[in-house]
């Protein structure tokens, strides 16, 4: 069947514009696609929505109320009104009932201006509300290291609560009391930073108001910040990020949409920048002093053993000790170690200066020395050192199987996407002489001896031929020496 024969429309009209839109489709989502605006405070498009706030409601011709429209379904011959003299007042009530109890400005909108709910209320007129405001009780929470959690700020849209569930499945925030006296909360009511909460800042990146804010690590985040494309320095996942930065500071980083991450990050991606303007970061080179000593126990500070230098004083420098090792001992006496933290150019060009100035090919890579083993596996059997699937398909798999890998803790936003998965139905079998937090949500946990993983696998196919599991066709087709590896994991019984 063509594509464009297994997709349903249906028409309906908005705002006296007729549209066909594919069946199943909300209101919110046929809106927008003629260019009408809806106003949301719960609704975000990476999260499903809940029809919290009702903000975003329409007026359908023939319905006893208002309805929601990122939850509504569109329906055949519908004729529906986004603008229409109910609609507006209900919106104004509304925010103007939110706003009676808000602090104005929040702490969102006095750093960047873009308090979602202080935007709508001035855009619809309702700035200064009414309405006397009830006093609070629940206050604010300071006890994070990196996140300011200020109640009377928030509305209770329940985005951070499904950014933390849905995103990054971490499911620490939730919501705790009744009526009036409502808030969120992190675990069984306890303060944030003594909450299980790992610090992902995905809440704050969701919550339209002041109720979740960044602390300042370095200086507060305004406005007038540049924003600058990058790719986040710590693991390998590769996250897509975007820093801002004034006065030549980082002063906040935030998560980019991109296929790596969707736009998701982890406590050192999103918090872990300050180290840029650390007091002990070395701005200038350093030459040791004439005489001093290399052990450090007979120093007062390690630094008391060095002076500052020019950059053309230090690269003249290190250029004659290496020239001298040359001269004196040949070019295989030195040797260029490469790193994972610089990019391919600048690894290129570092393995360049090895090869053609120094004249050896003594050039390695941390990668190489830590992945040695695994590399030399790939390249024998499939081809390549490399990982042959993105991450992010293990949510198109049945069953995934992790073994050997911390992934949360080494990887916590390639972790999201597996968790992810295990929660919509596939099958999650962590392997592991640990038990790493990823096996809490395992379906099987496997805590094999340490030392045991190739036993372990080869038992695994043992089982597998034994029973007649394989799959013959892609045997036969992709593979090479299989009757070896058949007659070899003969004598590997799990027992």
């Amino acid at each position: 069947m063509a594509i464009a024969e297994a997709i349903q429309t249906i028409t309906v009209t908005i705002d006296g514009k007729e549209v066909s839109v594919p069946e199943g489709m909300t209101l919110y989502d046929a809106a927008l696609s003629i260019g009408a605006e809806i106003p949301t405070l719960c609704h975000e498009t990476k999260l499903n929505p809940v029809g919290v706030c009702r903000v975003c409601v329409v007026e359908v011709e023939g319905g006893r109320v208002l309805a929601p429209s990122c939850c509504r379904p569109v329906e055949e011959g519908m004729v529906v009104k986004t603008t229409s003299e109910r609609v507006k007042n209900s919106q104004k009530m509304l925010v103007e009932l939110l706003m009676a109890d808000h602090p104005t400005p929040c702490e969102r909108h006095r750093k960047t201006g873009d308090c979602e709910l202080e935007v709508l209320a001035e855009r619809l007129g309702v700035m200064n509300s009414r309405f006397a405001p009830l006093a609070h009780e629940n206050g604010r929470d300071t006890s994070s290291k990196v996140i300011d959690v200020d109640h009377n700020a928030c509305i209770l849209c329940d985005r951070c609560i499904r950014a933390c569930t849905d995103l990054q499945s971490n499911d620490v925030i939730g919501r705790t009391g009744k009526g009036f006296s409502a808030k969120i909360s992190f675990d069984f009511d306890l303060p944030m930073g003594g909450s299980t909460c790992v610090s992902c800042g995905e809440c704050v990146a969701a919550c339209p108001t002041g109720a979740l804010t960044e602390k300042p690590l370095v200086a507060e985040r305004k406005e007038t910040a540049n924003r600058v494309d990058s790719v986040c320095p710590y693991c390998g996942v590769g996250c897509s990020i975007t820093y801002h930065v004034e006065d030549n500071h980082i002063v906040g980083v935030t998560g980019r949409e991109s296929p790596v991450n969707n736009g998701r990050l982890c406590v050192k991606g999103r918090y872990g920048y300050d180290y840029a303007h650390h007091q002990d970061r070395l701005t200038v080179p350093l030459i040791r002093k004439d005489g001093a000593p290399k052990s450090p126990e007979s120093l007062d500070h390690p630094m008391d053993a060095f002076r500052e230098a020019t950059w053309e004083e230090a690269m003249d420098r290190a250029a004659s000790k290496f020239l001298r090792i040359k001269r004196e001992h040949g070019s295989d006496a030195l040797a260029g170690f490469g790193s994972a933290k610089c990019s391919n150019e600048d690894n290129y060009l570092f393995q360049k200066l090895i090869r053609t100035v120094f004249g050896t090919n003594n050039v390695d890579h941390c990668t190489r020395l830590c992945h040695a083993s695994s590399v030399a596996a790939l390249m024998e059997q499939i081809g390549s050192g490399a990982v042959s699937n993105v991450f992010a398909d293990v949510g198109l798999a049945d069953v995934a199987l992790v073994a050997g890998s911390n992934a949360e803790a080494n990887h916590p936003v390639a972790a999201t996407f597996m968790k992810e998965a295990q929660e919509s139905g596939m099958k999650l079998i962590v392997a592991d002489p640990r038990k790493v937090p990823l096996a809490r949500r395992a379906d099987y946990y496997v805590g094999f001896r340490p030392g045991t993983d190739v036993a372990f696998f080869n038992g695994m196919l043992h089982v597998i031929f034994r029973e007649g599991l394989e799959n013959e066709k892609f045997i036969a087709m992709r593979t090479e020496g299989f009757e070896d590896l058949r007659r070899m994991v003969a004598d590997y019984p799990p027992d």
